[in-house]
């Protein structure tokens, strides 16, 4: 690669773009990033991930803010449940997903020559078909994760099976190099494998909160949640709990909870929220789209995030606290993982213990009754957000990192 030479990356993700849930925020802000250092994105995307009814009518390849990206088998799932069925436990939609993004991929590599392909996935199938293609196209390859693998993930164990452990030590020997959420799971991957890892706790597209329309036509005094709602990763029943404890003192004030969680998690919520008898103050607002993000968020009065205290936590950090903190709202989060290892209780936001409503209610009453000293602390979390986790300045880590692969 020469000096001045252009660089292309090449990523490969699961999630759907460019609209999604924290992965895809992710992606867009370090493909941003890479963009604004001078180089080249495009994002892969092997497999379906919308539905055939969604709304958003969105083709299967376009660019978005300047990221070219392509479904390579399309990307909606079939309207038919036995077609839909029939291809997932066939295999179908995996192969067919594999062997279109190959073809693509080394057809394109024709015309840019790839030098980076980044696998957004922890999936052992997609790491060994993608580290294959990265070794076939003289690429080299990246792995990034930011949670533990199934079944830590989602069911909440202690470890993954031996037959799993096994499987990773043999598939991570393809890839040439990892970006990590934490430090944590720097080790946990290593461990399999040892790596040149880049440590990539947040990112953040900070020129979304700038110069954005801030106004809602109905001004509401609310507290802000923002999420997929997955009990096991946000406990938002914690959130709704504090809540409970400090609302008759704040009779003007709502929780707003946007997001929008399977079936069960919504049914556990809502019947949650009846029994306490707050249906007239907990709003589930549903998905927001991505361009009104930042009005909803800095129209809050706090902004807040609640996590269990599991390994599944003590591994990630929260994509959304980069946003929370952009937006320069005062911040309440609980205090797991590695949070306190980057942003500071009183300085940058403010920190509740875990599983604790009492003392999650004592911080929002704590908030409220101080809420001039709690905009100063706003402002120095946005200021530390812009100055040290902005899409740019990451991007050009990730840059560099990848340069000396």
């Amino acid at each position: 690669m020469q000096q001045n030479q252009q660089v292309n990356f090449a990523i490969i993700s699961i999630y759907s773009f460019p609209y999604g849930l924290a992965p895809t925020s992710r992606t867009l802000a370090y493909s941003k990033g890479l963009i604004e250092n001078n180089a080249r994105v495009s994002i892969y995307l092997p497999f379906p991930t919308d539905n055939y009814n969604s709304k958003q009518n969105l083709e299967n390849n376009g660019s978005f803010n300047s990221i070219e990206y392509l479904y390579t088998s399309g990307r909606y799932k079939s309207k038919s449940k036995l077609f839909r069925a029939i291809s997932v436990l066939s295999g179908y939609r995996k192969i067919w997903g594999y062997i279109t993004c190959w073809i693509k991929i080394i057809k394109n590599n024709k015309k840019l020559n790839i030098d980076f392909l980044i696998i957004s996935s922890d999936y052992i199938p997609n790491l060994f078909i993608f580290g294959l293609l990265a070794k076939r196209i003289n690429a080299k390859s990246i792995f990034i994760f930011d949670e533990y693998p199934v079944p830590i993930r989602h069911k909440l164990k202690n470890k993954i099976p031996i037959w799993k452990e096994n499987l990773y030590k043999i598939v991570l020997k393809l890839i040439d190099g990892y970006i990590s959420i934490s430090e944590k799971l720097k080790i946990y991957f290593c461990d399999f494998v040892p790596k040149k890892t880049l440590v990539l706790s947040t990112i953040t597209d900070i020129s979304r909160f700038k110069n954005t329309n801030t106004t809602i036509s109905e001004k509401i005094s609310y507290i802000c949640y923002m999420g997929n709602m997955e009990l096991t990763k946000d406990n938002v029943d914690n959130i709704i709990n504090a809540f409970s404890l400090i609302t008759n003192k704040y009779p003007d004030l709502e929780l707003h909870l946007y997001g929008r969680p399977n079936t069960k998690t919504l049914e556990i919520l809502k019947k949650q929220v009846k029994e306490l008898n707050l249906e007239d103050k907990v709003l589930f607002k549903g998905k927001v789209n991505y361009q009104h993000v930042p009005t909803v968020l800095k129209n809050a009065k706090i902004l807040v995030s609640s996590q269990p205290n599991t390994l599944r936590a003590s591994g990630g950090f929260p994509t959304k606290l980069g946003e929370y903190l952009a937006a320069g709202v005062p911040t309440l989060i609980t205090d797991v993982g590695e949070n306190s290892k980057y942003v500071k209780d009183k300085i940058h936001l403010y920190f509740s213990m875990p599983d604790n409503p009492e003392d999650f209610a004592n911080n929002i009453e704590y908030i409220l009754n101080n809420y001039s000293s709690a905009l100063s602390v706003a402002k120095n979390g946005k200021n530390f957000i812009i100055d040290n986790y902005s899409h740019f300045k990451q991007g050009e880590i990730i840059l560099q990192f990848c340069k000396t692969l």
